[in-house]
């Protein structure tokens, strides 16, 4: 920490507090509104906000978003992870090349799986922001997961660029991860925003797993996921996936609430501030799961 911010063993616990504010403040300063709000109650750095219990800084930052206090904790979780990362980043050597898994986040990300086309097809749309001057080159990550007999070995996967962006280079990490390369059109000024679309198909005609789930590795402010079914083989049962454990995901289904599927054979969910590590999606029961 003290390379971070520049604390000295010998500074005064005054001096301390003002120049971790300083550089809380400033990791903080490119957050959403309401994320810097989240760090600055749950610290007890705002107004109004210098209750010696967390939990009730918690019930202060719910009455200022007009939000449950499930929600609040869960805005403070995802700001903190944000703030762990900019830490990081302030504390790591640099090198020549900037990390493109860094320096840029997630305002909104737009999923529709369909499986209604010849081959399982994910079309991704993603609204970034630039937290870093000069942002040219960012990753996407893919992993198929394995499928419930364990069976499916080596997977077939590719992907292709709708717009606003160019793979330079794609990666396979194992059997099931994919990792792709992604040059920007143009530089991206701190704070910019751009936004690009990827389409990502499994081409090797091995079943999949049921289920569509995002785990957000960079901050995502919101997540949309929307599944079209084949008309001929619709689902017994459709459920969301909201703040899974990942490790959850590989057990037998426990299907939640079940969905139904409108005109068009879809199901469409909406995620607001899914929390770094965790899943979230649809999971469905094929037809022919009793």
């Amino acid at each position: 920490m003290s390379g971070w911010c520049e604390i000295h063993r010998t500074t005064s616990d005054r001096d301390a507090r003002r120049v971790l504010r300083e550089a809380i403040s400033a990791a903080i300063a490119e957050f959403p509104a309401d994320d810097r709000l989240a760090v600055n109650v749950a610290l007890g750095i705002a107004p109004g906000a210098q209750h010696a219990l967390l939990s009730d800084r918690v019930g202060v930052l719910a009455e200022r978003l007009s939000v449950s206090e499930r929600t609040a904790r869960r805005r403070i979780d995802r700001s903190f992870s944000r703030l762990a990362a900019e830490i990081e980043a302030g504390t790591r050597p640099r090198d020549d090349v900037p990390d493109p898994d860094q320096g840029w986040f997630v305002k909104r990300l737009k999923a529709l799986v369909r499986l209604d086309t010849p081959e399982p097809e994910l079309i991704e749309e993603r609204l970034i922001v630039a937290t870093r001057e000069g942002l040219t080159r960012i990753s996407a990550q893919f992993t198929v997961p394995r499928t419930e007999d364990g069976l499916d070995g080596e997977r077939e996967v590719a992907a292709d660029a709708q717009h606003g962006v160019r793979i330079a280079a794609a990666e396979r990490e194992g059997q099931r991860h994919f990792r792709w390369l992604l040059d920007l059109p143009r530089p991206l000024a701190r704070g910019e925003t751009h936004t690009f679309s990827l389409v990502i198909r499994v081409r090797d005609g091995l079943p999949i797993r049921p289920s569509y789930a995002f785990v957000p590795l960079v901050t995502c402010e919101s997540f949309a996921v929307r599944v079209r079914f084949d008309p001929a083989r619709p689902p017994r049962s459709v459920w969301r996936l909201d703040r899974v454990p990942v490790s959850v995901l590989a057990d037998p289904p426990q299907p939640g609430e079940s969905l139904p599927l409108d005109g068009a054979g879809e199901v469409a969910q909406d995620f607001a501030a899914p929390q770094l590590g965790y899943a979230y999606g649809l999971r469905w029961l094929p037809q022919d799961i009793p």
